[in-house]
């Protein structure tokens, strides 16, 4: 069997003019796959309970308009090392966005990267704090361990991202095999620097359909440049999709 899945994808990339144009041409090719994107003008938001600046700002509105986008707020919370009272004001200030007055620019959810992946007496007090904070106003939460988390963050997070990671042919399946069938569905993958061929992209993200992920993205490059093999990816998850 096969399943519905999602584009998880960090949209690194500023908003100069044309620069998001490959992104907003494909959307309205495929209206049936949510494309979830991670927004991130300065390591976060900005200064506390600002507005972007209009590059930005414009762009993010025309990703409002589509009804298949999801956008997330991204938030790094380094592994605690940062206080809970600094992640919070961040959290504070992506929800300040919908309050902009001359374009629609709310997000959808966070994004909280650099992600403790053990639970502990303090870990859980922390995380906790955190997704309550983004909960309470009514956006999703999205954890980013990069590696497999202890079971009990499902408790706080809508999803985490349990393998972020350069694509090895020879460990990706596994890696993603290791991922408990009973979580699959609100755990996502991301594989960046992928060298295989548009059929071998094809063929991998199959397997991820079949084995019930939540969402993915898979790259040739890094986060801040469009992927050589971008429409073949759109077009191998619509195409398995259609099929579940």
């Amino acid at each position: 069997m096969l399943y519905p899945l999602s584009v998880l994808l960090p949209l690194y990339i500023y908003p100069k003019p044309l620069a998001w144009n490959w992104l907003l041409s494909t959307i309205p090719l495929y209206p049936s796959t949510t494309y979830t994107l991670i927004i991130n003008p300065s390591s976060g938001p900005g200064a506390f309970n600002s507005f972007p600046d209009p590059s930005y700002t414009d762009a993010i509105a025309s990703l409002n308009a589509f009804d298949n986008v999801h956008l997330l707020g991204y938030v790094d919370t380094a592994y605690m090392h940062r206080s809970v009272d600094d992640v919070v004001a961040e959290v504070d200030t992506y929800n300040h966005w919908q309050a902009n007055p001359s374009e629609d620019i709310h997000m959808h959810g966070i994004f909280f990267d650099d992600c403790v992946s053990n639970w502990n007496t303090s870990t859980s007090e922390f995380m906790s704090t955190i997704a309550s904070s983004a909960h309470q106003a009514n956006l999703t939460v999205t954890f980013n361990p990069g590696v497999i988390a202890d079971p009990a963050f499902f408790a706080l997070a809508d999803n985490i991202l349990m393998i972020e990671d350069t694509y090895d042919a020879s460990k990706a399946l596994p890696s993603i095999e290791s991922i408990p069938t009973n979580q699959r569905s609100r755990s996502s993958v991301i594989f960046h620097h992928f060298p295989g061929s548009a059929t071998d992209q094809s063929t991998f993200v199959r397997e991820i359909l079949k084995k019930g992920f939540n969402s993915l993205y898979i790259t040739t490059k890094d986060y801040v440049s469009q992927s050589d093999l971008w429409a073949q990816f759109n077009a191998a998850i619509s195409a398995g999709t259609s099929l579940s």
